[in-house]
């Protein structure tokens, strides 16, 4: 590629020397061997010292920087993706175990929720039987306390001297039976 430059410089030199008219005289000083100048397009004359092959060389120094920076970042971004893979590739199987023990513990939890809520039902069931025996037993208590204030009643109605008197009486009549047969009591 330098050839082709040198070669596009010395035709360049070439064609601009044989355009020239015959040589004037020499001066007193000799005239150094002028290169031709690029016309300049960009603004405010930056280029307008530089040959083509200087431009040239400034682009290409240009394209190795830029390839440069191209190569880190292709590098950085490589090194990045490598990062993202190992981390996926570590971290995966960590997150789907993780997931696993919450879903196994879903079940179990959903299984215990199942077995709360039979006994619930049961122990609802068993509080209705207590409900039934608790009105059973105070009917039974009612029904009783009747019975019980009856006898009281009647024990009250008992004449306690009358049946002292009875057991007395009673007392003399085994008395003189005992007598009767020899058998004190």
């Amino acid at each position: 590629m330098a050839e082709e430059i040198k070669n596009n410089e010395v035709a360049t030199v070439n064609e601009n020397v044989a355009a020239a008219p015959a040589p004037a005289p020499a001066p007193a000083a000799p005239a150094p061997a002028a290169e031709p100048v690029q016309e300049n397009k960009i603004k405010n004359g930056k280029y307008a010292d530089y040959t083509d092959h200087d431009l040239q060389s400034e682009l290409l120094r240009y394209q190795k920087k830029t390839a440069k920076r191209t190569t880190a970042v292709a590098v950085a971004l490589g090194v990045i993706a490598l990062i993202f893979a190992v981390s996926a590739a570590l971290i995966v199987p960590e997150v789907i175990n993780t997931l696993t023990a919450v879903q196994n513990s879903l079940e179990e939890v959903s299984t215990l929720a199942g077995k709360a809520e039979d006994t619930l039902e049961n122990l609802n069931t068993s509080l209705v039987g207590m409900n039934k025996m608790i009105d059973n037993v105070d009917t039974v208590l009612t029904d009783n306390t009747d019975a019980m204030s009856e006898a009281v009643n009647k024990i009250s109605n008992i004449d306690i001297d009358a049946l002292n008197e009875s057991i007395q009486d009673l007392n003399s009549a085994v008395d003189s039976m005992g007598k009767l047969f020899n058998r004190g009591f």
